[in-house]
């Protein structure tokens, strides 16, 4: 018999011997009460019987075998599995000390070979939702949405949000961030940075006191503490009441700078949020506005959505906010090569804009070419993100973290 049989060979040699088995089994079942119980055996049935014997012996020295194999296979692989196991319970624990070294703000340790390793061959690496780049799960920032964060890609929007306010509460996916889980992320100018600037948004902006001081402008708190005067670190003191310079026995003047930008305001045709008192724009869509505050008004009364009667829509904005829709969903060349198709979804968009304009969860595919974000304006050359429900493009940053 062959040694070096593989375990599917000894399988399939073993099936032609219980065949061969089963065969002389069925010989000797048709010839039972045929012959008297005293009776000797005839040559033929002593034939079949020796035959018998000796495929069991041999079916079971294939069982044997098999199991030998089998067994010697699992100790290889299993060798193999404890050398990979191994391998990366070291990566790991080098991942650490990495992470460690992030986190006290020291220079990122030259990578150990079992980090090369498991980083050349892709173990436990993760992509980064932001900037898409393969990323070991240890050197990661995993949010409550389950999308993963890259050191980079996580400081640069937590830098963000402290100019823009819209970005704050940092979140993805609608989802706040864990303060407390971040900031050991970021350097410690940032996260110093980031905390007082936590302190300002999170003051109603009705309440906050700036300083007048043109070249300074700090934040000096909340209206709301009671304290008649605030002096800035640059020595300027401050009515707290209108947020001019302290005047002693002077009544409150308003603020000069609020007056100039009430008057831009009123030239302009901007509103006022009725509920934080911001001063918004209307560039695109209909007369429903959803402040930075969470606040719904009328953008032609300020009044609280769905609180007076003024009409929804401008035409002339709806024909333009369903040109835009129908540009972005099929694209500059099927509205230059089907100009009369084109012109008929604008009119069947506006029909159905009139009906259900809202978009209460946005849908994001990714629809390839560059072009400028609707929501940041910054210009991108690779791709964009587009809704399926209200066809806004905007760039990956303000899919998962601003909208």
């Amino acid at each position: 018999m062959n040694t070096r049989f593989s375990v599917p060979d000894i399988e399939a040699e073993a099936l032609v011997l219980a065949l061969s088995l089963l065969d002389i089994e069925e010989v000797e079942g048709s010839r039972k009460g045929k012959s008297r119980e005293d009776a000797c055996l005839t040559d033929e049935e002593i034939a079949f019987n020796f035959q018998a014997e000796n495929l069991k012996s041999s079916l079971a020295e294939l069982r044997d075998r098999r199991f030998a194999l089998s067994l010697d296979e699992a100790l290889q692989t299993d060798t193999a599995a404890l050398s990979a196991m191994s391998l990366i319970n070291q990566g790991e624990q080098d991942d650490h000390l990495s992470a460690l070294a992030l986190e006290r703000g020291d220079d990122v340790p030259t990578p150990t070979n079992s980090q090369e390793v498991l980083e050349r061959n892709g173990f436990l690496s993760v992509e980064c939702i932001i900037c898409g780049d393969p990323v070991r799960r240890s050197q990661v920032f995993n949010a409550p949405c389950s999308h993963f964060y890259c050191r980079g890609c996580l400081v640069n929007l937590v830098e963000a949000s402290t100019r823009d306010e819209t970005l704050y509460p940092v979140r993805c996916c609608q989802k706040p961030l864990p303060v407390a889980n971040f900031l050991p992320w970021l350097p410690s100018s940032l996260r110093s940075h980031f905390q007082d600037k936590s302190a300002e948004f999170a003051t109603p902006p009705t309440s906050r006191i700036y300083c007048p001081n043109q070249t300074c402008s700090k934040f000096l708190g909340s209206s709301s503490d009671r304290r008649p005067e605030i002096e800035c670190s640059c020595g300027t003191r401050v009515c707290s009441a209108c947020r001019n310079r302290a005047h002693l026995y002077e009544d409150c003047a308003e603020n000069a700078q609020t007056s100039v930008i009430k008057s831009l305001a009123s030239q302009m045709g901007w509103q006022t949020c009725p509920g934080c008192h911001a001063i918004v724009e209307l560039w695109q869509g209909c007369y429903h506005m959803t402040c930075r505050c969470s606040t719904q008004f009328c953008y032609l009364c300020a009044a609280l959505w769905k609180t007076c009667d003024c009409r929804q829509w401008d035409d002339q904005r709806l024909l333009d906010d369903a040109e835009r829709r129908v540009y972005n969903e099929f694209g500059a060349q099927e509205a230059a090569a089907r100009p009369e198709i084109f012109v008929d979804r604008v009119y069947q968009r506006m029909a159905a804009l009139e009906e259900n304009h809202e978009c209460a969860v946005h849908r994001w595919v990714y629809r390839s070419g560059g072009g400028r974000c609707e929501e940041c304006h910054d210009n991108l050359w690779s791709y964009l993100m587009r809704c399926r429900h209200c066809q806004v493009l905007v760039c990956r940053r303000c899919s998962v973290n601003r909208l």
